[in-house]
């Protein structure tokens, strides 16, 4: 190290030099040494093993588990369950060991497959609920297994690890037990810089100890306050996992990559000033020689053209008389060609257009004649169907109607089927030598008197009176209300004086009222 202070001076900073490498830098990679004939018999022994408890693990979990969303409710699925999730288990573990191999790790196949197995715990353990021995047997082997599987992916993955020169060595044990905090810094410092030797991180940090110790020693108890800032950005950047030399010599690393920079940018741009004075002492080179032989051509063009244009003077004199009766005489058939070509083109578009015109007019008579038949067709075929839809809803609608009625008339019929029982059984045994017709003037007259204490029975034998009250009743039911009908409703529906219509409304409402306190 170069950062030994002498006298009361700073430490000093190293002269720029060649860099040195990075103290992160861990192990060199190694081949995976080949396994003798000892650890392949326990690797064999230890499959074999696991295959066992594996196998006796989903056999006990198959039987407690089908058994378990047979009670739930399952049905024919409860066979096929376990198997489901037994299978998406060893898939996802498979699959998890196989990433790890191939150093691709996907950390949700490993979660799914432990939420898998805590399922499969959870239901084993619901199949044995609340005996606590017994869920604990049922946990047993499902952990063993995950214990197992989790053994071999951290084999499989300390050796893709290794192999891919990416391991990064933990802190000794003792380490941990006699300085937790300290040994909690320096491993948080070597996993956020990915400083895989455990030497390496000591290393450093004995630097950076050795480096304020000299602080220290030079600024006295202040020396974070006294210290130069150069002095402090080594500390933090000796905490960021960098040594003290790379540390120190930074800032003449990075004076001499601005140098570079900047030395590169003025060569760039004395290198293009120079290609741009090149290019343009070229360019007007080139500008003089095409302006010379423009030049040239100019001259041998104008002395040929003046050649040309004598020639061309009197032979056209010569032509001229020649080429005037000709053209006269040439421009009149031409003309008279034009004309009558003019009038042909003109009578066969005409023509044309006639009868495009009557083609035009047919399609659209067609396609419109096609349009209102299909409307028509349309229009018929939605109003059929809104018909029908109308006449299936009244269909339905009647339907449900009769069918509530059907069952409030039963409804009743039983109730007063029920009444008429108890009536008969009270009577018998208060009077058993009156008369029938005494016993139903005695039931009128207690129904009569105390309405208010229970429903008024009705007679065993079906009459007149009785098929209005099972009427009245059988609206009560429909509706579920006893006050729906009303007094005039009954004297109007049944064409019964007030005094009877009143008698049938009170026995419906007792009966009502009376099987409604029998159901509660």
């Amino acid at each position: 190290m170069n950062t030994h202070p002498a006298g009361d001076q700073p430490p000093p900073l190293p002269a720029p030099g060649d860099q040195q490498p990075q103290a992160t830098a861990g192990p060199a990679p190694h081949a995976t040494e080949a396994l003798t004939p000892t650890q392949k018999t326990l690797i064999g022994v230890v499959s074999a093993a696991v295959l066992v408890i594996a196998t006796l693990g989903f056999i006990g979990s198959y039987a407690a588990v089908t058994k378990l969303a047979r009670a739930k409710g399952f049905g024919s699925f409860s066979d096929a369950f376990p198997v489901a999730v037994d299978a998406g288990i060893i898939a996802f573990l498979a699959l998890d060991l196989l990433l790890t191999w191939r150093r691709i790790p996907y950390p949700v196949l490993r979660h799914t497959a432990w939420g898998l197995t805590a399922a499969t715990i959870a239901f084993n353990a619901a199949a044995a609920w609340p005996d606590a021995l017994g869920v604990g047997m049922h946990s047993v082997i499902p952990v063993l297994f995950v214990i197992a599987v989790e053994a071999a992916r951290h084999a499989v993955g300390r050796i893709a690890d290794i192999t891919a020169d990416k391991h990064i060595e933990s802190p000794p044990f003792s380490r941990w037990l006699l300085n937790p905090a300290g040994t909690f810094v320096l491993w948080r410092r070597q996993r956020m810089w990915n400083i895989r030797s455990w030497e390496t991180v000591l290393h450093l940090e004995q630097e950076r100890r050795i480096y304020c110790a000299r602080l220290r020693q030079q600024y006295g108890r202040g020396w974070r306050r006294k210290a130069a800032a150069d002095q402090l950005l080594v500390l933090r950047l000796a905490r960021d996992g960098m040594s003290i030399e790379d540390a120190t010599d930074l800032p003449y690393r990075e004076e001499q990559k601005l140098a570079e920079a900047e030395a590169k940018r003025t060569a760039e741009a004395n290198a293009k000033a120079e290609a741009e004075a090149e290019a343009k002492h070229q360019a007007e080179l080139r500008k003089a020689e095409v302006e010379a032989k423009r030049r040239a051509e100019v001259a041998e063009a104008e002395a040929a053209e003046a050649e040309a244009k004598a020639r061309a003077e009197v032979a056209e004199a010569e032509a001229r008389a020649r080429s005037e009766a000709a053209a006269e005489t040439l421009r009149l058939e031409v003309e008279a060609k034009r004309r009558a070509e003019a009038e042909a083109g003109r009578l066969l578009v005409a023509e044309t257009e006639a009868k495009l015109a009557s083609i035009a007019r047919e399609q659209l008579q067609a396609e419109a004649e096609a349009e209102v038949k299909r409307l028509q067709q349309d229009a018929a075929r939605r109003q059929a169907e809104v018909e029908t839809r109308r006449l299936e809803a009244v269909a339905q609608a009647e339907a449900d109607r009769r069918a509530r009625e059907e069952a409030a008339h039963r409804k009743a019929q039983r109730i007063a089927a029920e009444a008429a029982t108890r009536s008969d059984s009270t009577s018998g045994s208060a009077s058993g030598s009156a008369s029938g017709s005494d016993t139903e003037a005695t039931s009128d007259t207690t129904s009569g008197s105390g309405s208010a204490s229970g429903p008024r029975p009705i007679g065993g034998q079906r009459s007149k009176r009785q098929s209005e009250v099972e009427a009245v009743l059988a609206r009560l039911v429909e509706a579920g209300d006893p006050k729906c009908v009303s007094l005039e409703d009954v004297m109007r529906d049944f064409g019964l004086k007030q005094t009877t219509a009143y008698d049938r409304l009170v026995t419906a409402q007792n009966l009502y009222a009376d099987s409604q306190t029998r159901s509660a």
